[in-house]
């Protein structure tokens, strides 16, 4: 018993020191001991500064000294927080004893200045109930004051004569408190007054038990006052009261905390007041809807607020969040910026005078991961919320309906907002979640980090408001997961290079109709069977450069997959988009390849057809499960110089006949499990003029297709052609063709077939084509003469035919399975130093 005592005394000397400093220094009007000049003109004559005398009168000690329940002397308890007022009088003298209903205006204090309150008061039918300066009124067991609909209650001290409401004994609890239903008469005032061990038993319809309650539309002023001591709250007030001023009081020692209010009234608690030294430092807050018509403050206080657990907080208004403010979040419980209304939130954690930065923090009752959902923000377009210097932390507990995920911060349905210098942390989920349809003004210096899923969530349409200004790792996956939607053709944006990947989803493709620039440096990978593809619509234009425009430094932009594995994802698709924006360089594409697109003319890494445009110098493509790059027969690949092709699981490349040429010896394209290039048969045109490169690999014609040549062809020294099975190339009249294959000796040009078999393939035919750039001069034509042509002299490697002309020179021709030559009788081939050998026909026909 006398440890629990000792316990108490030492509560009751803090919260007294606390009381007394808070009081003195916040109190208008009692400043006058601490230095200050604002001592109330009603009261000129000088008070002596002892401490005010007790409150509480109900038992005293062996000597006659009142106590309370303690059996501590009484100036301990009831007005410790009164202390630095000069010495007024709060009751004594005679006691009268009241009770019962007051239905006409009355006044308390002319006849006595002490009242015993032996049953609980109604202030009802109009009534105004005055209570003078000085005037104390004791409150016996579970007795309560209730000021009804309409009536009044005005209770105006001043410093050296507070107005005192407080329990028979000094018990927390002693009393319910004083209750404003529905009285909604200005007069309501609670000014200089103490009010004290109350909130024993809840009123009803109360929201929660406390010394000062106000529900149904009451209206009220508290100003310079101390709610103390009570057994629940200080202050209750539901969300439709109104409060004309609540400026420099004093709400402390009490048991379950400062105040209790609901979110639509929380604004009417000011900054000039303070809240500390409750069992519970906070105001507890009950989330309900804030409508349409509200614009209003919460300011700092120096609690947090604390939103209950299961009450969500729905904005329809415009809410402002003053510096320094710290809202806490109970379990499973949110804010929601609606699009009733509709709402905007704005939460700038600066003085706009001092421009210090004060940060607002959004956090968890408890410091979990996930025990809130987050701030949503839904629908709200004409008002963006801001947030500037917010802590967001602990959310990510649970969505919200036709959210773009779980997050600290989730903005979707067309929401507009504007988010910097933020810190988002600890969510169980993602620290950010935008949809594709949010539209985010600014996105800048923030830090996203320690989140449990990754940095954040982003539709591929939203991406680009991400800043490279902020931080996105120390996540327990450092990446921010890009759902696949359309980038509009409208829009130019850029994703920046920030300090983690951007990764789309599995399966979803990211399609870009507008116009997209990736930053040097960024990152992207690709869930499995994730794509990107650069569309007609727009058309859609895709500019990746990794090159620091400033420094021209190599800063290379990377497309990978999620996990290293060959064919993970599909891979950049080009199709249709005949744009010069197109340009893949410094890059590095690779472990693509998984799926094709309908009508592209392969799987690959890269992959640009339907008369698509696109530059692609100085990358790497590699480790896809088919080609490095696929080229359609309608693709405008107007460069695609120094690229490193390699450890592609089909070839180098896939591309068509008319679209070999873009291919430079200046890049490298071996190391593939099969190094070549394929060549899918399709017609050079007759506008074409055009050179196959002497690349590292040969150029492999696909099994059975035609290599036709109505334009002009050359082929370098060096290069080697492979036909699969069946193949050919026909210089045709149609332009007329003209083939120039002029090889050097130490650098022959080869024709041969996919396999070394006589008459694995057809051969060159000459048909129709008059052109003397018809030149075939060290080269070596090996393995043909499979099938002949309609009206050919015969099978042969090389055929000339229907008036062609032909320069043969210095060039073998050997291993086919008909003639070495065959010319018809209106062909003309001048020949010189050639060597024929092993042709199954002969040399010539």
């Amino acid at each position: 018993m006398t440890e629990q005592r000792d316990r108490t005394t030492r509560r009751r000397d803090l919260l007294r020191a606390v009381g007394a400093t808070a009081f003195a220094t916040s109190v208008a009007g009692c400043a006058a001991l601490t230095g200050g000049s604002d001592s109330p003109a009603a009261d000129p004559t000088p008070q002596a500064t002892t401490a005010a005398p007790p409150t509480d009168q109900p038992t005293t000690a062996g000597d006659g000294e009142p106590t309370d329940d303690t059996g501590q002397p009484a100036g301990d308890g009831p007005t410790a927080g009164m202390e630095a007022c000069p010495a007024g009088n709060a009751g004594g003298g005679d006691v009268v004893e009241i009770g019962g209903t007051f239905t006409e205006d009355t006044t308390l204090g002319s006849e006595a200045s002490e009242y015993l309150v032996t049953s609980s008061l109604d202030v009802e039918d109009g009534a105004v109930l005055t209570v003078e300066p000085g005037t104390k009124l004791r409150f016996a067991q579970d007795t309560s004051l209730v000021v009804r609909a309409d009536s009044a209650l005005s209770a105006v001290g001043n410093c050296a004569e507070p107005v005192v409401f407080t329990g028979d004994q000094a018990t927390r609890g002693f009393w319910k408190g004083i209750f404003f239903e529905g009285s909604d008469r200005v007069q309501s005032e609670l000014t200089y007054a103490v009010v004290e061990y109350g909130g024993g038993d809840s009123f009803i319809f109360a929201p929660a038990r406390a010394n000062v309650v106000a529900i149904d539309g009451a209206r009220l002023r508290i100003d310079s006052s101390s709610l103390r001591e009570s057994d629940a709250y200080g202050l209750a007030y539901s969300g439709s009261v109104t409060v004309d001023s609540f400026e420099q009081n004093v709400l402390t020692a009490n048991g379950d905390g400062a105040a209790y209010v609901s979110s639509q009234s929380a604004h009417f608690l000011s900054d000039g007041s303070t809240y500390t030294g409750n069992d519970e430092d906070r105001v507890a807050m009950h989330g309900d809807d804030i409508g349409a018509d509200f614009a209003g403050t919460w300011d700092a206080l120096d609690v947090p607020y604390t939103v209950e657990t299961g009450d969500n907080i729905r904005l329809d208004g415009e809410l402002t969040i003053a510096p320094g403010t710290t809202v806490e979040f109970g379990q499973g419980v949110g804010l929601l910026v609606s699009e009733d209304g509709p709402g905007s939130l704005r939460a700038v954690g600066m003085d706009p005078e001092t421009e210090e930065v004060q940060p607002i923090t959004f956090t968890g009752s408890q410091q979990t991961r996930g025990y809130w959902k987050g701030v949503g923000i839904v629908g709200s377009d004409q008002t963006p919320s801001r947030f500037e210097h917010v802590v967001f932390e602990y959310g990510g507990g649970d969505d919200y309906i036709f959210a773009p995920g779980e997050a600290n911060l989730a903005v979707w349905d067309g929401s507009r907002v504007d988010v910097s210098n933020c810190t988002f942390r600890e969510s169980d989920a993602y620290g950010f979640a935008f949809s594709g349809s949010a539209r985010v003004d600014a996105f800048v210096q923030n830090t996203v980090t320690a989140n449990a899923s990754g940095a954040g969530l982003v539709s591929s349409a939203t991406a680009h408001v991400l800043s490279d200004t902020g931080t996105y790792t120390g996540n327990d996956e450092d990446f921010v997961l890009v759902r696949g939607a359309t980038i509009p053709g409208d829009d130019e944006v850029t994703w920046d290079a920030i300090d983690a990947p951007y990764r789309v989803q599995t399966g979803e493709n990211v399609q870009v109709d507008g116009h997209l620039t990736v930053g040097p440096g960024t990152t992207v990978e690709f869930g499995q069977g994730a794509s990107m593809t650069i569309e007609e619509n727009g058309p859609g234009r895709l500019t990746a450069v990794g090159i620091d425009p400033d420094t021209e430094e190599s800063q290379p932009i990377t497309f990978t997959g999620e996990q290293q594995t060959r064919g993970y994802w599909d891979g950049i698709a080009f199709r249709g988009t005949d744009r010069t924006e197109n340009q893949l360089r410094n890059c590095v594409v690779e472990y693509g390849g998984g799926d094709d697109w309908i009508f592209a003319p392969a799987r690959a890494n890269v992959v640009v057809f339907e008369g698509s445009r696109v530059r692609i110098d100085g990358c790497t493509l590699r480790e896809s499960d088919a080609y490095g790059f696929a080229f359609s027969g309608s693709a405008k690949v107007d460069s695609f110089t120094a690229n490193t092709v390699t450890r592609n699981a089909s070839g180098a490349g896939r591309v068509a006949s008319s679209t070999a040429h873009p291919l430079s010896d200046t890049g490298t394209y071996t190391g593939n499990d099969e190094d070549i290039v394929l060549v899918r048969g399709d017609t050079i045109g007759s506008r074409q003029t055009v050179t196959w490169d002497a690349i590292d690999v040969p150029y492999r014609v696909n099994t059975d297709d035609n290599v036709e040549v109505n334009g002009h062809l050359t082929i370098d020294p060096g290069t080697t052609v492979e036909f699969g099975q069946g193949a050919r190339m026909t210089v045709e009249e149609d332009g007329p063709g003209a083939l120039t294959a002029v090889g050097e000796s130490g650098s022959p040009i080869t024709f041969t077939g996919e396999q070394q078999t006589p008459g694995f393939w057809d051969g060159i035919a000459f048909r129709g084509s008059a052109r003397t750039d018809n030149q075939l001069h060290w080269c070596v034509v090996e393995h043909g003469g499979r099938d002949d042509w309609i009206f050919a002299p015969g099978h042969a490697n090389v055929v000339v035919f229907e008036g062609s002309t032909l320069s043969l020179q210095n060039s073998t021709i050997r291993d086919g399975s008909g003639y070495g030559l065959a010319v018809s009788g209106d062909a003309t081939v001048s020949q010189n130093g050639n060597t024929f050998s092993a042709n199954g026909g002969g040399a010539q026909n």
